[in-house]
């Protein structure tokens, strides 16, 4: 079961104030944990949606330079 209440800021952060200092640690922590999980999650995403494409001559490239430089380094031995 879901419930949601809309309480103004300025009453939501006197309701905080007025917690025990266990009490905060206890949200302290929870939030944090929150923030670690969400912003985790959101940089993964963010680095998926943003990251690097290769086009398959870009992959070409790429294996050519590999093989380039493994003959070079074979020859080197």
């Amino acid at each position: 079961m879901e419930m949601k209440v809309q309480i103004p800021f300025q009453q939501l952060l006197s309701l905080i104030k007025s917690l025990t200092p266990s009490q905060k640690a206890i949200l302290r922590k929870e939030l944090l944990h929150e923030s670690i999980s969400k912003d985790g999650k959101d940089e993964f995403m963010n680095l998926l949606i943003n990251g690097p494409i290769y086009s398959k001559e870009d992959i070409g490239i790429i294996e050519n330079n590999r093989n380039d430089i493994s003959k070079w380094l074979n020859k080197k031995s």
